[in-house]
């Protein structure tokens, strides 16, 4: 599943207008500028003098109908891994820690190949297995700096930094001073063509809580699951 973006929408804003006080929606979808790239990126560009600030929003065409059977819930962690930065954005060291996540990962199909192979992995090999890569996810994550990338837009003003994953698209949204457009699209080209998933096995567990959170113990939550499941719908089971 590729992180591929469909649309850009930002809306610019300024101080208030005599003009832009009885906006109509015919008047406003005249200041809506649209053009593509020539990689397929649409943006949706508004102008409302209003107030000296902008609205970010992204759309990905990827979400829950995108995940193969069986492996559902895929949509919303990219959508969290999205937020931990790139080479340059959320570490110290960046060769330290990508030497790392690799050994990280080979020591996690290890323990996890011999978690289900009982009859050839004593319990003690399994342990042992588990603890080192526990080991190695926390020596991995020394390296990292928190929530750098968000830091980086608050530190600019930014409000309003999240995002959502729905059946059939993933969107990311912020609002910034409208003089920190620039910033703005150099940090979202960055993370979305040059993401690195770091603190992933740490994540996982995060997404995992969400889930019991607004699934498993959620009635609500449950029933619509089953019966989207009933229905057939593709990724019935990861609109959480």
């Amino acid at each position: 599943m590729k992180l591929i973006p469909l649309l850009i929408m930002i809306v610019f804003s300024s101080f208030p207008s005599a003009a832009s006080a009885g906006d109509t929606l015919d008047r406003f979808q005249d200041k809506v500028t649209r053009f593509t790239l020539d990689n397929g990126l649409t943006f949706l560009v508004a102008e409302r003098h209003r107030a000296p600030v902008a609205g970010f929003v992204t759309f990905v065409d990827t979400g829950g109908v995108n995940e193969p059977k069986g492996h559902t819930g895929i949509a919303h962690f990219l959508e969290h891994m999205a937020f931990k930065g790139t080479p340059r954005i959320g570490v110290g060291n960046r060769e330290a820690e990508k030497a790392l996540l690799k050994k990280t990962d080979r020591a996690y199909a290890k323990w996890l190949a011999a978690k289900y192979r009982t009859t050839v992995y004593s319990r003690q090999e399994q342990k042992e297995l588990r603890k080192k890569f526990e080991s190695l996810r926390n020596e991995a994550n020394t390296y990292v700096n928190p929530n750098a990338y968000a830091k980086i837009l608050e530190r600019h003003g930014a409000t309003q930094i999240n995002a959502v994953t729905s059946k059939d698209f993933t969107m990311y949204f912020c609002s910034l001073p409208a003089n920190r457009a620039k910033l703005w699209l150099s940090l979202e080209s960055a993370r979305l063509t040059r993401p690195v998933f770091r603190q992933f096995y740490t994540e996982k567990a995060v997404v995992l809580e969400e889930r019991r959170k607004r699934v498993d113990s959620d009635p609500t939550g449950r029933m619509m699951e089953e019966l989207l499941a009933m229905a057939g719908f593709p990724g019935s089971t990861s609109h959480w």
